[in-house]
């Protein structure tokens, strides 16, 4: 989990909790803590869905709260969507990107009921040409040349509604640490009350 070939990892954890230090960038929760799983090789190639419903189990395990999954595919499972909402039902807080192909079309895990799926805008808060738009999309986040940590000790900016889920995932623990009294769906629904209405429904 500590070697990061590819870079993504570093930079969605950054966008989460990476410290304020006066120089590069500062998280959305800084310092929060973290518990990394690792489930794709380094040249970030797909993996199992046996492998994701592990990773998250491991999250579970160590104490998480909310689970980041900046990641995605267009085949859904049944035992994926009932994992899915079982970690739900348990407790845990379940946010995945909704995809970078620019169309309407679903993708998994985002796009199970149990778990909040984040589109991506631009600086202008409009939709970004690439991230896909459809019934499952929850809320949205910046996801346009978000500049976030990298694994050459450097920091890099990059696009995708990967770096829009860290915002939200960062977001919503940073919410629940104030309401601990507060469950995940009670968080979940805060979060979509005060998000900013972007115009007519529909997502």
């Amino acid at each position: 989990w500590f070697n990061d070939g590819n870079g993504h990892g570093t930079h969605v954890a950054g966008t989460v909790a990476a410290l304020a230090n006066n120089e590069g960038v500062v998280g959305v929760y800084p310092g929060v803590d973290l518990h990394i799983v690792k489930i794709f090789n380094d040249s970030g190639q797909w993996t199992f869905a046996s492998d994701l419903i592990d990773g998250i189990s491991q999250c579970q395990g160590a104490g998480a709260n909310v689970v980041n999954m900046s990641l995605g595919g267009g085949s859904a499972s049944t035992a994926e969507r009932n994992a899915m909402q079982t970690f739900v039902n348990q407790g845990v807080m379940l946010v995945a990107a909704a995809g970078n192909s620019g169309n309407s079309s679903l993708s998994y895990p985002a796009s199970y009921d149990a778990v909040i799926s984040v589109a991506a805008v631009d600086s202008s808060e409009n939709r970004a040409s690439y991230s896909q738009y459809n019934s499952q999309v929850e809320i949205s986040g910046p996801g346009s040349a978000v500049q976030s940590t990298w694994p050459t000790n450097t920091y890099n900016s990059i696009s995708g509604t990967s770096m829009a889920t860290p915002h939200v995932a960062g977001a919503a623990a940073l919410v629940w640490s104030f309401f601990p009294q507060c469950n995940n769906e009670e968080i979940r629904a805060a979060l979509n009350a005060t998000a900013k209405d972007k115009g007519s429904s529909g997502r």
